[in-house]
């Protein structure tokens, strides 16, 4: 299958020489930003490309770009007739192709994505939608080049999981950002927690539920009322909410 990207950014950078790896020709980066676009294309020897309304001779459409961007370019591409459109959000609707496009569907890494970062995808889930069977093949023949853990869902389904994904990697990050914080006013060591930041999350893949510790779990009030007592005052009202949602989940 011949493939063409539209974006440039964090997961065009790691899906597009991904695909070239296993074999798939990938003939086109379509991108606004010209200095990542035309890297990205030299870097997997691609024609590069600016101008979405001249994409054509291609197999497969991937939309690789930010969530709110997507319904844009597809207004701006034109009716593909025999390819397949793909777009790449966790979070956003199967119809803002189906409108337009007879063969679409959706292909989602469960996995933070940065350009620079080595990613090992035959270890990451993907998520594929698809608008008809014989789409549903195609989009299962490029997710199972890459991972042996292909799960098909529905929109709804992997919106629900969009949203786990962003409670457990997203929130769980910015409780990291303000541990560090807190640490840094008191001038201590963040370091310190990164042997039992590693420990829960294991055991929290595990069984999260029976993984719960600390005061809240208990009920400590004499101890998280200490707690409350050494946080700045913008923070408080988060370790209240945190914890009464802890302890009503015992």
């Amino acid at each position: 299958m011949k493939i063409t990207f539209i974006g440039s950014g964090n997961i065009a950078q790691q899906l597009a020489p991904a695909f070239k790896k296993r074999g798939f020709t990938v003939q086109e980066i379509c991108s606004r930003n010209v200095s990542t676009g035309n890297a990205l294309a030299k870097r997997i020897r691609a024609f590069y490309s600016n101008d979405i309304s001249k994409i054509k001779n291609t197999d497969v459409i991937i939309i690789a770009v930010k969530d709110d961007a997507i319904s844009e370019v597809v207004k701006k591409l034109p009716v593909q007739k025999n390819c397949l459109v793909i777009h790449t959000s966790g979070a956003t609707d199967i119809s803002v192709l189906k409108k337009k496009f007879k063969n679409c569907g959706v292909f989602w890494q469960i996995q933070t994505i940065k350009a620079r970062t080595i990613i090992d995808f035959k270890k990451v889930p993907l998520v594929i939608e698809a608008s008809n069977l014989s789409s549903e093949k195609k989009i299962k023949q490029l997710a199972h080049s890459l991972s042996n853990k292909v799960h098909v869902f529905t929109s709804r389904q992997r919106r629900i999981l969009h949203l786990s994904a962003a409670i457990s990697n997203n929130f769980v990050n910015h409780f990291y950002v303000l541990a560090e914080n807190i640490l840094k006013h008191y001038r201590l060591p963040y370091e310190l927690l990164g042997p039992m930041i590693l420990s829960t999350a294991q055991s929290g893949i595990k069984d999260p539920q029976a993984s719960q510790t600390g005061p809240a779990k208990r009920n400590d009030k004499k101890t998280m009322k200490a707690h409350l007592q050494l946080l700045p005052k913008k923070y408080r009202p988060l370790y209240r909410m945190v914890s009464k949602s802890i302890i009503e989940s015992v």
